[in-house]
């Protein structure tokens, strides 16, 4: 029983870190994925998974529906842990950053009518459907289609998240996606006694 309580304050803690320094529209989730939590912190320093995400975070003018990072293999500071009783997260194996917006801001922000469906993107001209292409160039999304010129859109640096480069199309969203290799500042160092 008291694993689960020590998660959940570390989780509740994650959460509060990101309100606290992210200041979002929406909520906040954070969960840590580790069994045992406490004896595996103790044994081995890590935690096997933290996902934390916003919801309906507004940066620079483009509202972006989530906004989450999958950290794994969380190596954290055994000496803060073991010393101060405090939770910090150190370092991490691998994770994935993930950036979703909607087609509706999609369509705002290019100021024609966009339609995400799983894999495909179409825009409305002259009341008919035409397929288009989109994708991360440097720190931009571009949606192209055959002769029609398009805005791209600029991502702005967004918390959690240090990078985008791939795109997947989802229905009414696109989703967009890199891989990390450290902890958010968001989410570094010292956190909750535990």
């Amino acid at each position: 029983m008291a694993d689960i309580a020590a998660r959940g304050v570390a989780e509740d803690h994650l959460r509060q870190r990101v309100v606290n320094r992210v200041q979002p529209d929406g909520p906040v989730s954070a969960q840590i994925s580790s069994f045992p939590f406490l004896g595996r912190l103790l044994a081995s320093g890590e935690i096997s998974q933290v996902d934390v995400a916003v919801r309906d975070l507004t940066v620079r003018g483009v509202t972006f529906a989530s906004i989450g990072v999958r950290l794994r293999s969380v190596e954290i500071d055994r000496d803060s842990l073991l010393n101060d009783r405090r939770l910090a997260l150190k370092s991490i194996d691998h994770g994935t950053a993930v950036v979703e917006i909607s087609g509706s801001e999609i369509s705002r922000l290019l100021g024609v009518t966009v339609v995400l469906e799983p894999g495909q993107a179409r825009v409305r001209v002259d009341g008919t459907l035409v397929a288009v292409s989109a994708r991360i160039e440097g720190s931009s999304l571009v949606v192209e289609a055959g002769g029609l010129s398009l805005p791209a859109i600029e991502i702005p640096p967004l918390p959690l998240v240090s990078c985008v480069s791939g795109t997947e199309i989802l229905a009414g969203r696109l989703r967009l996606t890199c891989e990390v290799d450290q902890v958010p500042v968001e989410l570094a160092g010292r956190s909750v006694q535990l």
